[in-house]
């Protein structure tokens, strides 16, 4: 059998990537098995890797002759024709900031999947950043730090993130997952990671198909045969797109596009605007969840929060578990007597409304016992969702998917197109990482999928410290989409290992469109911190990693909002003397407003103000997980 190679590239160059393009090269051997090897310039990012499924006991990738090829743009489409007689089709794209690929099978009936090989081999000396966390990807573990060398075995959660030895950063994980199967990676030798589907032994062993099992829940069953389907309206079986991002430094790291690219439009039908719809209301929400106040999850304190919001000028509310038991435990309260849970929120929801302030519900996606409410079933989906809107809720927190199998993939589609159609925002919590899906759901505005505050006091003796998994955050998670971290915690709500300056810089280091913010509001409505808080963005037009960033060491990031710069210091566990430069501001002088910390005391906060221009530098000296939040605005602005 002849040779095939098949060469993808780009001329074109965007800013922040290289002035070489990344190149995807797809081979078959002698013997007809499928290769992918990716280049920068002479760099290779990516050996000679194996491609290809088992499909209904066929290995598509292993024994394959050329059908066709065609490049239209960025795509090149590679059909293939198995020894067994199957035809299917491999499609790569590459871009300016990386390469993707995904496999195309006809198919009239679901398939059965035992394992994809799909494979990235990194140079020797690669350092690796990920999470091995499985069901919840990230939920209860924070990120690591290892050699590709020392890999074999591992789980790494997407996104997976890679400094290859010359420097170039890289990252893997999936796009554009529907109707599938979600995937993590494993390790199965020295530098190479492969396709990974996991299951939890608990939910097979229960025939849980969504949602948390009682035991076994962290006992990883691999490649457990699944269901393929084909994907909506079409007659094929169609995998995510395994992404490789590709960047010269950090900043072109985080400004990654690829996502958006790979992902499938909006259904105009419920999204005519584009996502661009004025029910879709990126907000700052104050929570009671995480509240040390008496009765925090009452009606009272719901409403109060609502006051406490306005104070901030805050635009929404999030009540989280326990408001549907209201009737139970407000039997006394004077304001709600006589009235069901749905009179209470609606009392509520108009009591808002009068205040500008919207309000969000809480509830399961999968039950955890037989007496939870959820919104699997959908006649109790529907129910439920006519209700919230009759109400005046604007937005879901629906939680405990715990899983990425083809069930909870689709349930979670069926809530976001329920939602839609009533014009209710969502954020998805004890969920899996984003993969563009907020792209094709405008209305999907954060995906958990991460370690954050209401895991302080979790298992943490065999995790690493939470700065380091803090600073490892920005150039991991957050490449994909945003995270519901619920972000500054004072009090016992602050790890002991971070200082309160650190806190406050992570509500600019761990953006949302839905902010959801851990501190009482009481507390950021007090100085030093309420003209931060109040002006607090959640939309960036511009975001850069400045010098001396160093993944899970020290992570600065500057974000424009308008003529305005925040930037968030997060420092790891080595206290340092940090000199910022000011170079990336613009022409001019600024006024420079900060929050540091008082030190040595952790549990303080200092402010400082100063005009400063671009030449000047800013001394910053960092306590062990310290940090600092930065304010820049045009002199003649304030």
């Amino acid at each position: 059998m002849h040779r095939l190679t098949v060469f993808l590239g780009m001329a074109a160059v965007a800013a922040g990537v290289f002035a070489a393009t990344p190149r995807l090269e797809l081979s078959l051997t002698e013997a007809g098995a499928l290769r992918q090897r990716v280049l920068l310039g002479d760099e290779v990012l990516i050996a000679s890797s194996p491609l290809g499924i088992v499909l209904d006991g066929v290995a598509l990738g292993e024994r394959e002759a050329e059908v066709s090829r065609k490049t239209v743009g960025d795509l090149t489409t590679l059909t293939l024709r198995n020894a067994t007689g199957r035809v299917w089709t491999v499609e790569a794209r590459t871009f300016p900031d990386g390469v993707a690929v995904r496999y195309r099978i006809p198919a009239d009936a679901p398939a059965t999947v035992t394992r994809e090989n799909t494979t990235f081999t990194f140079p020797s000396g690669t350092t690796a950043w990920y999470a091995s966390a499985v069901f919840q990807y990230g939920y209860t573990q924070r990120y690591q730090e290892r050699k590709t060398d020392d890999i074999a075995g591992e789980i790494l959660a997407p996104p997976a993130t890679f400094r290859l030895p010359g420097g170039t950063y890289a990252a893997l994980t999936e796009g554009n997952l529907r109707d599938f199967h979600g995937c993590v990676f494993e390790g199965i030798g020295p530098n190479a990671v492969r396709v990974l589907f996991a299951e939890c032994k608990g939910a097979l062993d229960a025939g849980l198909a969504i949602g948390m099992p009682a035991k076994d829940r962290n006992v990883v069953v691999r490649n457990h045969p699944w269901q393929a389907v084909c994907k909506r309206g079409t007659q094929e079986i169609v995998t995510p797109w395994r992404i490789l991002m590709v960047a010269k430094d950090l900043t072109g790291l985080l400004n990654n596009g690829i996502l958006a690219k790979v992902a499938d439009p909006p259904d105009p039908n419920l999204f005519p605007d584009g996502g661009k719809e004025p029910w879709i209301r990126p907000s700052r929400a104050v929570w009671n969840w995480m509240l040390d106040r008496p009765n925090s999850r009452g009606f009272d304190v719901a409403q109060a929060l609502i006051d406490d919001a306005r104070k901030l000028g805050y635009e929404a509310v999030v009540l989280d578990e326990g408001w549907e038991r209201w009737p139970q435990r407000e039997k006394k309260n004077p304001r709600v007597q006589g009235l069901d849970k749905w009179g209470m929120v609606a009392k509520l929801c108009a009591y808002g409304h009068e205040r500008g302030v919207d309000v969000w519900v809480w509830r399961p996606g999968a039950p955890r016992h037989a007496k939870d409410w959820q919104v699997l079933d959908p006649a109790e989906r529907a129910a439920f969702m006519d209700a919230c809107v009759k109400a005046g809720v604007k937005g879901l927190k629906i939680d405990f998917f715990h899983r990425e199998n083809l069930p909870t993939v689709q349930a979670m589609e069926a809530i976001l197109e329920d939602a839609a159609k009533r014009r209710l925002m969502v954020v998805f919590h004890g969920v899996n990482k984003p993969t563009g899906d907020s792209i094709t759901w405008p209305n999907l505005m954060a995906k958990e999928a991460v370690s954050g505050l209401e895991c302080v006091g979790w298992g943490e003796r065999d995790m690493a410290p939470w700065p380091v998994h803090d600073a490892t955050l920005p150039f991991t998670r957050w490449l994909v989409g945003a995270a519901d971290y619920t972000p500054v915690g004072f009090g016992r709500r602050c790890p002991p290992a971070t200082t309160y300056a650190h806190q406050v810089a992570t509500a600019v280091a761990f953006t949302s469109p839905a902010l959801i913010l851990a501190a009482d509001p009481r507390d950021l409505a007090q100085d030093p911190l309420e003209p931060f808080f109040r002006d607090l963005p959640v939309t960036w037009d511009e975001t850069r990693a400045l010098a001396p960033s160093a993944i899970g060491k020290l992570a600065i990031l500057a974000r424009r909002h308008g003529n305005e710069w925040w930037v968030a210091v997060l420092n790891g566990v080595e206290p340092l003397d940090l000199r910022l430069s000011l170079d990336f501001l613009g022409e001019g002088a600024w006024t420079l407003d900060a929050l540091e910390d008082a030190a040595p005391d952790r549990r303080k906060l200092t402010r400082r103000q100063a005009t400063v221009t671009a030449a000047d530098t800013v001394d910053l000296p960092q306590l062990s997980g310290g940090g600092a939040l930065l304010r820049f605005s045009p002199a003649q602005a304030r």
